[in-house]
């Protein structure tokens, strides 16, 4: 208890400082002249806005307010607190504080309390708002949240009160919200027994008939915690003088009809919500009040979907019900299983915003899918806000959903013999419903995935339970739309990066009602100071490799720090706190890194010592099978029950070998985030600011121990050679003070040495153009460039004697699809008019003579063809082929998703026959789209061809270019190499700049499904790019086997005459073959961000990147694949690259490495060729034990 006296003064404000005491849970209450502190203020009086403190492990959303400062008095705090608006919170730190108070309106006082208060709200259990004690006052229940002073004080300043109406023209003057709020939560507490002069309106708490509400036969119910009708909600009161409640709607009858009625009209008139005790008319918000907009049309509201984003690998599919069967009555006769339950882990559903059935706006801002709509510097739209800013979320969600589901989970009740609600009311529809604020692409929906979340409802008892707040947050009906709309208010995290809103149910949270926009937290110049702090305290909080996302907050932070040009080193003082906030994180970092090397030593030893005693055993064991016991048969003995314990051994070493990989797999994730912020440190100029230049030059020092082929930081060269943990990074006590050149030399020979151990090699990091810089700038021996002349030439031959395709192979292809379509027509299994299209590298330009005719079965428009009509055609199509003399007719692949039929066609050329491998596909309209689009690119840039070729022969010989076994397609190279050519430009000296490091001027390839059409027709001055898609019916077409999903084909097909002379205009001094391809090798080698970006064609030139966080958020792509990406031109769900391994991308990587390596190295070589060069490039790869 709190005990406390002073002197009483009249119009005591809420910050007031007066006589009075603090409750066991550390809440004051606010009185006229005697405010006792505020509810959840830290109990020293003062100004008390209450504060809301969200749990959560990793994150730090939430509603916070500020704390009283009061009277004289001391804080014993021992007790855990809670408070704040909502009545969220929790306290964590015991402290005990002196304070000298401030002075209310008429009195002052002193006092001394008992309670806790924490630092921060967010680093706390549980992302679940915490509740308010229920031993709150009527007074505070009355106006416990800024909403409710803010709602109930309007009518005053609205009826002219002279009062209220100085208390806002001071708000209009100061612009200090928290001084309003409490001046009109005090005025309100004087004047509750003097309500303002309006209009009499009747209180109702729901939707009625007017002739209902005249009735005073008709009984009404209110208040919140009674049910509601379906048109009922939740708000707080509203002025009295808005036009009166509409009608119910047809179908939809007031005292609580069941939901399933009839399809609710449509109504232009205003809406109407019901807040508390009264209603208010009024347009949706966002629209205005003055005029209404007309009729809108209802969003459609598919029914709920099980299935995953389109193109998801099938172990990944919701099962067929999301909800387990009925389960009968156990048989007494069998015996009761052992075996524990292993749920089925459902993947996010709806997850692209046109198969969401409602829609989210993060403070007013829409959502818009990625690539619709890009700025004009060529960036997805997006809010960006401060961290800790106030974010509203507002909901819509249409009615016929609503009912939908009711229905169903009421019919599901029925099924399971659960006591079911006879009638179904707006709040058992939206019961459990819940918006969710989330680092954006997080992969699962949910309290327990979320930052934050919210449940629209409070607990119908009006009491807090179990985490829900007391009371609903408020929502509303839209007559005109027929759908339900409400907000949510929130704050931003403390940590810079990407959220988003999500609106689900809590019973059904993989199913994704609506997202929000793309909110990007980005910190201030005045921010830096906290938001550092509170990584530190999330560092000091946690242990292990927990801190790895805290790692990964501190670099973003170092990353993003950018003051403005008005500070520099003369007041870099500014700065002071900040800095030694920053060094603290990184020194913690550190400890981070220590503690994961010593387990990760720790577990390598036992891994060690168990795969020796698993040796041992299979010793022993084979020793025993080859003795003289091996001929004694115990005939009573399992054969199975042998065999089992023959595999004993080899499954014991699956286990420890699973489990060694997951402990490479954890330390590699530690190093990777150690090593970014190590970089983001050293390599952001601005960050003298925050550390001093010895601090930078040791980190720099540190950072060149890393290599990021291998992943792997190299042995610390100046620590305890027979010290194994002492080698590994985050131990800098050995480094030397201070840094010299010979020291980092010293560094990156322990570097070369591990890379020499692990790759077999030493890369070559530097880019050519830096190179060739150098050496002029230090007056080095020149460098031979005429290695490149020499080199494209080479590659110039190499296509045309492998790879150029001449008009005998595409007459014999056409004369083979001629003949195939012949038979097609004669076999009747297909409708008259089908046609035989070749798509694939055999008509895309990107193929060679001895490409496989790859064929496609186009279906008259006018004709439907089911699947299982489709798969029978083929069969008889199949049969048909053999009879007519076709070889090896395969169909295995007849029940795949789109049915194919592999035969070789018989073809007589000149007396001799040859056999032509070909792949006929039912339906294939999007690879007949590729096809189209390679080929515009082969005929506006043939280079694209010539360097395709090469690098065709170079990933096949390396042993890449096998999809079958887990590496990667000549396609998904071809995709790579297209996105490097849009995306990057030449310089006057005939380099190539890549996209990280365009000046935004004309790329060596324009990008034909971004180019301005107006431009390309005469490609004069600046180059343009459109600023949307067009999607008309033309462009956007219905996917063939993914249904409710839409391809937007558009791309610049017509005049490519005019592009072709642009991209090989003698001016633009387009770099040569030679170049384009060492800079290929580098770029995919050391420049691309594998972790953050994915390789896409769909991105404008002046902004070429696409973050895995929107596929990974729009398509269920994993956030958390360090690999490869690549999205494809039209079906963007589908990843070209997923069937690529991790180790085999890495192995990928290493290639690119290597190749460029000795590119490199030939530049200093004086009797190399280009015909050398490219033989190494492809040399062969010989693997261990080949010969």
């Amino acid at each position: 208890m709190s005990t406390g006296n002073g002197r009483d003064g009249g119009g005591g404000s809420s910050g007031s400082i007066g006589r009075g005491g603090m409750n066991s849970q550390g809440r004051g209450r606010m009185g006229r002249g005697r405010g006792r502190g505020g509810r959840g203020g830290r109990a020293r009086g003062g100004r008390a806005s209450s504060g809301n403190f969200s749990d959560r492990k990793n994150d730090d959303s939430g509603e916070s307010g500020s704390h009283g400062s009061g009277g004289n008095g001391s804080n014993n705090n021992a007790e855990r607190s809670t408070g704040g608006r909502n009545g969220y919170g929790e306290r964590r730190r015991h402290f005990t504080a002196r304070g000298c108070g401030s002075t209310g309106r008429g009195g002052r006082g002193n006092g001394s309390s008992n309670h806790s208060s924490s630092p921060d709200s967010n680093t706390s259990s549980t992302s679940k708002d915490r509740v308010e004690d229920a031993s709150n006052t009527s007074e505070e229940k009355a106006f416990s949240t800024d909403e409710e002073v803010l709602i109930a004080f309007g009518p005053y300043v609205r009826s002219g009160d002279s009062e209220a109406s100085q208390i806002h023209q001071e708000y209009l003057v100061h612009k200090n919200q928290h001084e309003f709020i409490d001046a009109a939560r005090q005025f309100l507490i004087e004047r509750q027994s003097t309500p303002p002069v309006t209009e009499e309106v009747k209180p109702i708490s729901k939707f009625t008939h007017l002739e209902e509400e005249n009735d005073p036969s008709k009984e009404k119910s209110s208040g919140n915690g009674a049910k509601s009708d379906v048109f009922s909600s939740g708000l707080a009161s509203a002025p009295a003088s808005l036009p009166s409640p509409m009608p119910l709607p047809p179908g939809l009858q007031a005292h609580n009809q069941n939901i399933n009625s009839n399809t609710v009209q449509p109504c232009t008139k205003p809406i109407h919500v019901s807040e508390g005790d009264k209603v208010i008319s009024r347009a949706p918000p966002g629209m205005g009040n003055s005029v209404l907009p007309p009729k809108l049309t209802s969003p459609v509201s598919p029914p709920i979907s099980n299935r995953p984003p389109p193109g998801m690998p099938p172990q990944f599919r919701t099962p067929p019900s999301i909800l387990p069967a009925p389960v009968s009555a156990p048989s007494t006769d069998s015996k009761p299983s052992t075996e524990s339950f292993k749920p089925v882990k459902i993947r996010r559903t709806l997850t692209r915003l046109e198969e969401q059935p409602g829609k989210l706006f993060a403070n007013e801002i829409p959502a818009a899918p990625s690539g619709s709509t890009m700025t004009e510097d060529g960036k997805p739209p997006s809010l960006t806000i401060r961290p800790r800013s106030e974010l509203t979320a507002r909901w819509i969600i249409p009615l016929s959903y609503l009912r939908q589901r009711a229905i169903r989970k009421f019919e599901e009740q029925k099924v399971s013999s659960q006591a079911a609600p006879q009638n179904l009311t707006i709040r058992d529809a939206l019961k459990n419903l819940a918006v969710g604020l989330f680092r954006r692409g997080a992969p699962d929906n949910g309290s327990q995935a979320s930052i934050v979340s919210k449940d629209i409802l409070g607990p119908e008892s009006g009491e807090p339970e179990n985490g829900r707040p007391a009371k609903d947050y408020p929502f509303g009906i839209d007559q005109r739309t027929d759908s339900v709309f409400g907000t949510v208010p929130f704050y931003a995290p403390r940590t810079p990066g990407n959220v988003v809103f999500r609106l689900y149910f809590e019973d059904e949270a993989h199913v994704t009602l609506a997202t929000g926009p793309c909110v990007s937290v980005v910190p201030a110049e005045g921010d830096y100071d906290s938001v550092l702090r509170f990584i530190l305290s999330n560092f000091k909080s946690k242990k292990g490799t927990a801190g790895v996302s805290s790692m990964h907050s501190l670099a973003s932070v170092l990353e993003l720090f950018s003051p403005s040009s008005k500070v520099g080193s003369h007041n870099r003082n500014l700065f002071d706190s900040a800095g030694r906030v920053a060094w603290g994180c990184i020194c913690e970092s550190r400890k981070v890194v220590e503690l994961a090397a010593s387990v990760y030593v720790k577990k390598k030893n036992q891994f060690k010592e168990q795969f020796e005693i698993e040796e041992s055993n299979d010793k022993m064991l084979k020793m025993e099978l080859s003795s003289g016991e091996e001929g004694i048969v115990d005939e009573t003995s399992d054969a199975n029950g042998d065999e089992n314990d023959k595999k004993a051994p080899n499954d014991g070493r699956s286990k420890l070998a699973a489990e060694e990989r997951n402990n490479e797999r954890k330390w590699k994730e530690v190093q990777l985030a150690y090593a970014s912020i190590l970089k983001a440190a050293f390599s952001n100029d601005s960050n003298y600011l925050l550390l001093k230049r010895d601090l930078i030059s040791k980190i720099r020092l540190e950072y060149e121990l890393w290599c990021p082929l291998c992943e792997a930081f190299a042995p610390n060269p100046f620590a305890d050679f027979n010290d194994e943990v002492a080698k590994l990074p985050g131990d800098v006590s050995a480094f030397p003070h201070p840094v010299g050149n010979h020291h980092m030399q010293v560094c990156l020979e322990s570097r070369r040495k591990m890379q020499m151990q692990t790759l077999g090699f030493v890369p070559k990091f530097d880019s050519i153009a830096s190179v060739i810089s150098k050496s002029k700038k230090w007056g080095k021996k020149p460098i031979e460039t005429s290695i490149f002349n020499d080199f494209s030439n080479a590659i110039d031959k190499v296509f045309n004697d492998e790879y150029a395709v001449s008009e005998n192979v595409y007459r014999r292809r056409e004369n083979v699809r001629s003949n195939i379509e012949s038979m097609v027509a004669s076999s009747g299994a297909f409708p008259v008019g089908t046609r035989v299209l070749v798509f694939g590298s055999s008509a895309n330009g990107f193929g060679s003579p001895n490409s496989d005719l790859d064929l496609c079965l186009q279906v008259n428009g006018s004709s439907s063809f089911s699947n299982e009509s489709g798969v029978e055609a083929m069969a008889t199509l199949a049969t048909k082929f053999t009879e007519a003399g076709m070889h090896d007719v395969n169909t295995d692949r007849l029940t795949a998703r789109i049915p194919i039929v592999k035969f070789n066609f018989p073809y007589v050329e000149y007396g001799e026959t040859i056999m032509v491998e070909c792949d006929l596909s039912l339906q294939n309209p999007l690879a007949c789209l590729n096809t189209s689009l390679l080929h515009a690119y082969s005929k506006i840039f043939p280079s694209t061809c010539v360097l395709a070729s090469v690098i065709k022969r170079w990933a096949k010989n390396r042993d890449i270019n096998e999809p079958s076994r887990h590496t990667l397609s000549s396609y998904g190279y071809v995709l790579m190499l297209l996105y490097f050519l849009t995306a990057s430009e030449s310089t006057e000296d005939g380099f190539v700049l890549t996209p990280e490091n365009t000046k935004n001027t004309a790329p060596i390839l324009p990008n034909l499904q971004w180019v301005d059409p107006t431009w390309a027709q005469n490609p004069a001055g600046p180059y343009r790019e459109i600023p949307a898609k067009p999607k008309n019916q033309y462009c956007v077409v219905q996917h063939p086997t993914e249904p409710n999903y839409l391809v937007n084909s558009y791309f610049y097909r017509s005049g490519l005459e005019s592009l072709t002379q642009f991209c090989s205009h003698p001016s633009r001094k387009i770099p040569s073959y030679g170049m384009i391809l060492a800079s290929f090798f580098h770029y995919f080698a050391f420049e691309f961000n594998y972790k953050k970006n994915v390789v896409s064609l769909n991105t404008k030139h002046c902004y070429p990147i696409l973050e895995k966080e929107i596929k990974a958020e729009e398509d269920g792509w994993s956030l958390f694949r360090q690999g490869l990406a690549i999205e494809d031109p039209f079906e963007s769900f589908y990843d070209v690259s997923h069937v690529l391994k991790n180790t085999n991308f890495q192995t990928i990587r290493k290639e690119f490495a290597l190749a460029y390596t000795k590119i490199m190295n030939s530049l200093t070589s004086k009797n190399a060729t280009g015909k050398d060069l490219i033989d190494m490039i492809c040399e062969p790869l010989v693997r261990d034990g080949e010969n």
